[in-house]
């Protein structure tokens, strides 16, 4: 095995529960043709060690009896690790194929902070594709760069040093608030090679249901960033609809625009559902 201190990225995978998915998201970091650096940061329960038996010495696992929302776990991996340059997978996604080599190449080219691209996990799927388009459309691999959000992003490690950590009291938006503080020259380049792919959800019941909490969870975050009230979350969700039915041709695959289409109706149901969860959040404050 590569000495760790050989090893150019480090991964951080973020687990909390753990999920099952969070095997796949080991596994396809073990099977990258460029070896990295892996720490797996858990906290909520659950017997993980066992759940990544399979992976013996390749990678490292911290876990954290309190529950860490995701700034405190980015910051604890951050803090574990030694590589130059810092990644961070999510326990229900997966890194494809030449994730870390692409990510090392732009950052070797001069890039300070890498984006990177995400894929849904069953694009022949309406409802997957559905749930997939209604947050990520912006980030497809087709997706042109004057659009594309640059988020799934890795950093040099000295841009921690010069601009502070994640913030721990967020349940989400935490990169968003670290990125608005970066320079230009520091600001992350979009790289649609390295592209990760995000399993969500993938039926009517599960879709529903994740639009609804992160509806809220997202006019929290805004809320905490001093940025926009609830109900401007809400109108911004039902706003973006047409942006998302008008770019899913474009950034949507040939073969898949079948269930594209058979996607529409349910994208329009699901903004709905997130406008209604961000509206609950403002009620509940």
């Amino acid at each position: 095995m590569q000495a760790e201190a050989d090893k150019a990225l480090a991964v951080v995978v973020l687990s909390y529960g753990p999920r099952r998915s969070l095997g796949d998201a080991v596994r396809s970091l073990l099977q990258q043709d460029t070896p990295s650096e892996i720490v797996v940061i858990h906290s909520g329960g659950g017997d993980v060690r066992a759940a990544l038996a399979f992976a013996g010495d390749a990678i490292r696992i911290i876990e954290t009896p309190q529950r860490l929302l995701p700034g405190g776990a980015r910051n604890l991996g951050v803090a574990s690790t030694r590589a130059p340059h810092i990644a961070f997978l999510a326990d229900d996604c997966l890194a494809g194929e030449g994730w870390v080599r692409q990510r090392l190449a732009a950052h070797h080219a001069g890039a300070r902070a890498v984006s990177s691209a995400l894929a849904c996990h069953k694009p022949a799927d309406p409802v997957a594709l559905a749930a997939h388009l209604s947050l990520y459309v912006r980030r497809m691999p087709r997706t042109d760069a004057h659009v594309a959000l640059r988020y799934g992003v890795s950093y040099d490690r000295d841009l921690f040093a010069r601009y502070g950590a994640f913030r721990e009291d967020l349940e989400s938006g935490e990169d968003t608030a670290f990125n608005q503080q970066l320079a230009p020259e520091d600001a992350p380049v979009w790289a649609p090679d390295v592209v990760t792919v995000h399993q969500g959800a993938d039926t009517l019941g599960a879709f529903f249901r994740s639009q609804l909490h992160r509806g809220r969870r997202m006019a929290d975050a805004w809320r905490a960033l001093g940025a926009y009230d609830p109900p401007a979350v809400a109108k911004n969700a039902l706003s973006r609809t047409a942006l998302i039915v008008r770019e899913t041709w474009r950034v949507v695959e040939p073969r898949h625009r079948g269930a594209a289409l058979l996607s529409l109706p349910l994208i329009v149901c699901g903004n709905i559902a997130y406008a209604w969860g961000a509206l609950r959040a403002g009620a509940r404050a």
